[in-house]
């Protein structure tokens, strides 16, 4: 079952008001700044996933799920994109599987192991790729993968795009919901139901956590008072600032990549866009925007990989950076657009 929760009349005129937008409430920006913001951010991260396969032939969460993320958010939200991008950010995602295609099918050998798997998934529902032997062989893969207490886990260690067990498992149950063949569907629904069992019992550690709990339950039709509790855990922790850290208390402050990611999971399992809560998130979205179009938020994810320059601002720290935009075009998306997300 989808659950929608659409803007009354009367807030549908209110957002209609200011370019396309939401009109300014009493903490958040004008539709006009929202749709700026959003252009400048989309900008950047498409010129980031155009880049990518100049210097890399791996495929990575970063600079391809999240950036086609958000320019379908974009798209929806009437934006220009470079639709011949977005193919091609899936294309070289599915090249990049395609020679693994021996581990696929064995279950292991995959670098981030379920986690890459699942993020591959959800380029492809992005990019409105179609279920063909490919993501057959990555579901495979996600059934062989899943352990006993109903649990995909994460094996990178590299927070907080790769570091939570919640996000892993959800992505992995959304994968093999959307693209399960026939020949496996009794299998993926005894997977589903295992994962969605354990969502709800655990308990969240930091902000992914309860994202991704929310996103999950919401994926797997748990019942609303689950999906309402995992709902409020996620507005408890908005910031007086407007925004969400990445870690609770003093440890972090309030950044682009934890708050994009909570506005756009709570817009995409229903929460309405005009809720004074969420205006403010958008409100901090725009205020903390860099000249460049691009959001900063600094790495704390252990440094394995050799560095390389992808023309991304902010350095060491371009890799998050480049998330942390996409999920702020994103969230920024959600507020504009007039037809709701993929489920």
């Amino acid at each position: 079952m989808r659950r929608w929760w659409w803007a009354s009349p009367v807030a549908l005129g209110a957002m209609l008001l200011v370019g396309g937008g939401p009109a300014r409430g009493e903490d958040g920006p004008t539709g006009e700044a929202i749709r700026e913001a959003m252009g400048r951010g989309l900008a950047l991260v498409q010129k980031a996933a155009d880049n990518y396969p100049d210097h890399r032939d791996c495929f990575s969460c970063h600079h391809q799920t999240l950036p086609a993320m958000a320019m379908a958010a974009a798209d929806r939200a009437g934006a220009e994109i470079d639709r011949d991008l977005l193919a091609e950010i899936v294309g070289f995602s599915a090249d990049s599987f395609t020679v693994h295609r021996e581990q696929l099918e064995k279950g292991a050998g995959i670098g981030g192991s379920s986690m890459t798997v699942g993020y591959g998934l959800w380029t492809f529902l992005e990019g409105g790729r179609p279920p063909d032997a490919l993501s057959d062989a990555m579901v495979g893969f996600l059934l062989k993968n899943q352990n006993d207490a109903g649990r995909w886990q994460s094996n990178s260690g590299r927070p907080p795009l790769e570091g939570s067990d919640l996000m892993c498992t959800t992505l992995a149950a959304y994968g093999i919901r959307e693209f399960s063949p026939l020949l496996y569907r009794s299998l993926s629904k005894e997977a589903e139901e295992k994962a969605k069992a354990w969502l709800l019992e655990v308990e969240p550690a930091d902000q992914e956590d309860r994202a991704a709990k929310l996103w999950g339950l919401w994926l797997l039709d748990a019942d609303e008072e689950a999906i309402a509790s995992a709902r409020s855990a996620v507005l408890d922790a908005q910031r007086p600032d407007g925004g969400w850290a990445q870690l609770d208390g003093d440890a972090m402050a309030s950044d682009a990549y934890a708050t994009g990611q909570a506005l756009t999971l709570l817009a995409r399992t229903g929460f309405p866009t005009d809720d004074p809560g969420y205006c403010r998130g958008l409100g901090f979205l725009v205020d903390s925007q860099c000249e460049d179009g691009s959001w900063f938020v600094e790495t704390r994810a252990r440094g394995f990989q050799t560095p390389f320059d992808n023309g991304d601002p902010h350095g060491a720290s371009s890799f998050i950076s480049v998330a942390a935009t996409s999920w702020a075009v994103s969230a920024l998306a959600e507020a504009l657009a007039d037809s709701p997300p993929p489920p």
